[in-house]
């Protein structure tokens, strides 16, 4: 998958969560799923559609998600509750929201999605096989989060 594709997910995700939740995401080494090992607690998934197609999903352990949240209320917060889901669902779309604003400066059209949230423990986000997914792991505090884009480019 070409990088030209992948680092304005990678951009987006840094730049939503240091401006939106004051948090400094520390960029792991990105590499292609070929398993289905990641878990998390809770993911907020947007579907891309257009010259390429596929998802972006942002995969976080309920505390670090709790934590973004709070910061982003102002507020402790201690369960995952519905703040907790849309705050993954809006970091999710700006995500996918600033990477789309920067593809398509550089001539890509897309579209994307309304976002979707799951929450529970030990969730496993599924693409279809012939989906390449670039896995992105970020660390804040300590803590593992993954950015995931699962993308195909459908012959014209």
């Amino acid at each position: 998958m070409n990088v030209e594709y992948i680092n304005p997910f990678i951009a987006s995700t840094i730049n939503a969560l240091s401006v939106m939740a004051a948090v400094n995401p520390v960029l792991g080494k990105p590499y292609l799923r070929e398993d289905n090992t990641i878990r998390s607690d809770i993911s907020g998934s947007i579907g891309i559609a257009g010259e390429v197609v596929g998802s972006v999903a942002l995969n976080f352990p309920e505390s670090l998600a709790m934590k973004i949240t709070g910061n982003m209320l102002d507020d402790v917060v201690n369960e995952v509750n519905d703040y907790v889901r849309d705050t993954v669902g809006e970091i999710a779309n700006m995500v996918a929201g600033g990477a789309k604003k920067t593809l398509l400066e550089k001539g890509f059209h897309l579209q994307i999605a309304l976002p979707i949230v799951i929450s529970g423990h030990n969730l496993n986000t599924m693409y279809p096989r012939d989906f390449p997914c670039v896995v992105v792991p970020f660390t804040i505090d300590g803590e593992n989060f993954f950015l995931e884009i699962a993308l195909d480019f459908p012959a014209k």
